[in-house]
């Protein structure tokens, strides 16, 4: 029988309020823990880079036996978006085309080191293989040259890995797609100058 005036308060033995004490210093342990890995994931999570199209030119691109054997120019900017996180890249290839025709295409860049934060001109010069006007797609091309405005795709591609201090990531395939359009002298249109391109990793 309950006797009025008695204390319901039962006080926990020592080894309770022990147990109950390292528990709460495990949880906030684990807390602390947590919320510091999660600041550092965020200051290292490799960010993708960016490229822009700053130049294309192929000279006397509006001459009537094609493209065959003229220099194709071009300049793409890279920029490492990263505050402490470099980047290796591969050779770079680089490609041209109109439609599906291919235009030109070679080696354009050699392996490189990329530092944090930082800005890279990549810059190619390949020769043209056509259109000429013995292809299918000539006059097509030649109408869209004669009325100044021909669409053009650059793709650049390579494999990427980062860097963080002293540890690597493994290798990613990158593609990166410019579309643009060419005047009938064969510049760059002034609106996509400096336009940012596609990248696919």
């Amino acid at each position: 029988m309950r006797r009025y005036g008695q204390s319901l308060y039962q006080p926990q033995s020592p080894v309770a309020r022990c147990v109950n004490f390292l528990c709460a210093v495990l949880l906030t342990l684990i807390l602390v823990a947590g919320v510091i890995l999660f600041v550092l994931w965020l200051s290292l999570r490799p960010h993708r880079p960016k490229f822009y199209l700053a130049d294309f030119s192929i000279p006397n691109a509006n001459r009537q036996s094609g493209l065959a054997n003229l220099p194709v120019h071009f300049t793409v900017n890279e920029h490492n978006p990263n505050q402490k996180i470099g980047m290796y890249y591969d050779e770079i290839l680089a490609s041209v085309f109109y439609g599906d025709q291919l235009v030109a295409t070679g080696p354009v860049m050699n392996p490189f080191y990329q530092q944090p934060k930082g800005d890279t001109p990549v810059q190619g010069t390949l020769q043209a293989r056509g259109p000429v006007p013995t292809d299918p797609s000539w006059g097509r091309f030649a109408g869209e040259m004669s009325a100044g405005s021909v669409e053009m795709r650059l793709v650049l591609t390579s494999k990427v890995q980062f860097q963080v201090k002293v540890w690597d990531t493994k290798h990613h395939h990158m593609k990166v797609e410019c579309d643009f359009t060419m005047q009938g002298d064969g510049t760059l249109r002034p609106q996509d100058k400096n336009s940012r391109c596609t990248l696919y990793f």
